[in-house]
């Protein structure tokens, strides 16, 4: 159930950014095509490679939180982080594209028509750009989808580029600087680089196992630290991310008496607890008995004792 209901909030955030970018993307063309001003072709161009961004993220979201199977044993997640990556690589080519295109109109500057039909629908993008990251942000916090993340971002570069030509479009209105319209797409582009290599980076980490965030990692030794009283110690915790689902493996040591079925309850309380932290988390026990300390051990110096086999799963 739970899993149907963070499908159907992946969906519906991702049908949203891709016909909301269908739109934006043919006004911006038009537009930008009439008037001739390189700040709304460069949104054009933005706008474009949005809409392929958020094709793609249409189909990767609905199949990334498949569950395992025989092809996928540890799931599907990380075919988000891979569209992730190349949602952030089309950033990119749109702020080169954008540059190209102002060093163009810098060499050869013209006259910018139509200036009033621009701002009005810059000025809508803008609004709609705005909506649509509000949703796509929340949805991917709630879902921990990489991928409507990228959207999201997607649609707040959209709202800041369309903020700068928008401003760059009344201030060319009234004062006819053709030269302001190429150096507000620089400035566009350069916001682009920094929201792309910020997002490349961290795609390129989970795609390389890094290790969760450290305040993650604390929050599961706190977790395990409540089962101190069971167990002997924990060791070699070990963690990575794969789209919205968090891996987590670890070594526990036990008493030696403790029995099989006593150790696998304990294992199942274990992560039956980092899961109400971390729903989507697959969690790896690997038991180890005390052999070598179990003249220290209180479970076998109790059970030497007493034989008492009903005190094996406890250490006192």
């Amino acid at each position: 159930m739970e899993l149907f209901i963070t499908l159907n909030k992946r969906r519906r955030a991702a049908s949203l950014a891709l016909i909301t970018t269908v739109a934006l993307t043919v006004l911006k063309v038009i537009v930008g095509v009439l008037s001739g001003s390189v700040g709304v072709l460069s949104e054009a161009v933005h706008s474009f490679l949005d809409l392929v961004s958020a094709t793609v993220s249409f189909y990767t979201v609905q199949h990334s939180i498949k569950p395992a199977d025989d092809d996928h044993p540890f799931g599907h997640g990380k075919i988000e982080t891979l569209s992730s990556l190349f949602e952030s690589l089309l950033l990119l080519v749109a702020a080169i594209l954008i540059i190209y295109e102002g060093i163009d109109h810098v060499l050869h500057p013209h006259k910018i028509g139509y200036t009033g039909l621009a701002i009005g629908v810059i000025a809508f993008s803008m609004a709609v750009s705005y909506l649509t990251y509000l949703h796509n942000r929340d949805a991917a916090v709630k879902t921990e989808s990489s991928a409507l993340h990228v959207n999201a971002l997607h649609f707040l570069a959209d709202v800041v580029a369309s903020g700068g030509v928008l401003a760059g479009l009344v201030i060319l209105q009234w004062t006819g600087w053709l030269w302001l319209d190429p150096v507000i797409a620089f400035a566009v582009a350069a916001y682009i680089l920094w929201v792309s290599v910020k997002q490349v980076r961290q795609a390129v980490l989970e795609l390389s196992d890094i290790q969760l965030p450290d305040e993650e990692i604390e929050v599961i030794r706190e977790v395990l630290a409540h089962f101190a009283g069971q167990v002997i110690d924990v060791h070699d915790l070990r963690t990575r991310k794969s789209g919205a689902f968090r891996h987590i493996d670890y070594h526990m040591s036990v008493c030696g008496k403790m029995p099989v079925d006593g150790s696998h309850a304990l294992c199942d309380e274990m992560e039956s607890k980092i899961m109400t932290v971390y729903p989507n988390a697959s969690v790896n026990i690997h038991v180890e008995p005390c052999e070598k300390s179990r003249d220290h051990c209180a479970g076998c110096v109790h059970y030497s004792k007493h034989g008492d086999a009903s005190a094996e799963g406890k250490l006192e």
